[in-house]
């Protein structure tokens, strides 16, 4: 298997008396002989890596590694977020301007309207926040594949997250799984991984259009076990994807 590195092989002379060595210099070529190299070119891992590290700044990755695809939720799973914002939003706005600002028979003093109007605008604001959050939470949460690894980014909360890393070889199973008719309709459904000698499965929900996600990764799990250095071709299938 080609390993990316160029291997030149020079036939001894026949005039060259054989060299001979002492066992301290056997052990020396040995140790250098045994050292594993990155397969691929290196300029194209560097560029890569740079590529990625720009990317992802946030994910920390080795000097010969570099990511091929990032699996992100569905745009859609944040309309749920959004509606229960700007339904909240209206209702108190709605309540605010009746009875502050529209003519009305409650008898209620400037005082108390000023009192109700800070009310108001706390809570408007604090319900804007708090969308904002919901809505940087569910972004968070996304697998990174890089040529060795996968890492799953988990965010339940503004100080609850995770990061769990598992190595490509270590994949056994790749699946993805939709029911109802809103995944099937809008294409969105849920990656699972699972690992060998693990019991522990790997899921990341909302997930569109999983079952192109599913036979890239597999792919990708592929080469890795069979210590194949991914093609310029997978690496745009991979940009388009990371959309």
């Amino acid at each position: 298997m080609d390993s990316g590195a160029d291997k030149t092989f020079t036939k001894p002379s026949a005039n060259r008396p054989p060299q001979t060595h002492s066992p301290e210099e056997l052990r020396k070529v040995h140790h250098v002989m045994s050292v594993e190299l990155p397969i691929g070119d290196p300029e194209v891992i560097a560029r890569r890596h740079a590529d990625s590290k720009r990317r992802f700044p946030s994910v920390v990755i080795d000097d010969d590694e570099y990511v091929v695809v990032s699996v992100k939720r569905h745009p859609l799973g944040m309309l749920g977020i959004i509606l229960t914002g700007m339904i909240s939003f209206i209702l108190v706005a709605s309540v605010w301007i009746t009875v502050c600002f529209m003519p009305n028979n409650l008898n209620i003093t400037q005082a108390a309207k000023n009192s109700l109007s800070l009310g108001a605008v706390a809570i408007l604001v604090l319900i804007t926040v708090f969308s904002y959050i919901g809505l940087m939470i569910y972004r968070r949460n996304q697998l990174i594949i890089t040529n060795e690894r996968i890492i799953q980014k988990n965010s339940m909360g503004l100080f609850d997250q995770r990061r769990q890393t598992i190595s490509l070889e270590a994949i056994e199973d790749i699946s993805y799984h939709q029911k109802g008719l809103m995944p099937n309709l809008f294409q969105y459904g849920t990656i699972r991984l699972s690992t060998v000698g693990d019991e522990s499965t790997y899921t990341l929900t909302w997930v569109p259009e999983p079952h192109k996600y599913t036979d890239f990764l597999g792919d990708v799990v592929e080469d890795a076990r069979e210590n194949q250095f991914v093609t310029d071709e997978m690496m745009e299938i991979g940009r388009k994807l990371s959309w």
